[in-house]
């Protein structure tokens, strides 16, 4: 199957969409921290209207983790599913998108998929995200690291953080990247930015 032409692409593009045009539609009438709650209530809609409300009813999964933006759940079998609510991406949920077609684009291994949204344990609004799940052997090394992103064309900042001509990656510790059994390294859980112009 054609990953670009597959719903669940077209689900994020399409809630990318809304976020755009959302934003667009707001021009510098509305202060820029206004942007992420209107776009929010765009996306409700776009779930309201699509039948998008994720539920675990009829999914089994296991709880793993939380952390800043993600509650992790593991199905027991090849994949985890996160429930991000949005808190890296500032005050402007395009980032967000940014982010997840950047990380799609870079790190092809461990996809992300916008399979539907719903709300966390706070009731905090959320994108549900499907990743596949990497049975590892190790946290990758700073060194296997670097050597990685400079083979991408990306030059190192600090020792986790790097750029390119068009995006800024950070976050890029070992806990964030891991060495499968296959010694392939995945990074399942890196922040990207568009680079700031100078």
């Amino acid at each position: 199957m054609d990953r670009k032409k597959s719903p669940v692409n077209r689900m994020l593009e399409e809630a990318a969409d809304v976020v755009r045009r959302c934003k667009e539609a707001a021009g510098d009438a509305e202060p820029t921290e206004g942007y992420k709650k209107s776009q929010i209530e765009e996306l409700k809609k776009y779930a309201d209207t699509n039948q998008l409300w994720f539920t675990f009813e009829n999914v089994s999964v296991i709880y793993l983790d939380k952390g800043g933006e993600n509650e992790v759940f593991y199905d027991g079998n090849s994949s985890v599913i996160k429930l991000n609510n949005f808190e890296y991406a500032g005050e402007d949920l395009t980032n967000f998108f940014v982010r997840i077609f950047a990380h799609n684009h870079f790190f092809s291994n461990v996809p992300y998929q916008l399979i539907g949204f719903a709300e966390n344990s706070v009731r905090e609004f959320c994108a549900v995200l499907k990743q596949p799940f990497i049975p590892a052997k190790r946290e990758a090394t700073e060194k296997e690291i670097i050597k990685y992103m400079k083979a991408l064309g990306f030059k190192m900042d600090y020792s986790d953080e790097f750029h390119n001509d068009r995006y800024e990656i950070f976050d890029v510790v070992p806990n964030n990247v891991l060495c499968g059994k296959d010694d392939i390294l995945y990074f399942i859980d890196t922040q990207i930015r568009l680079r700031r112009k100078e």
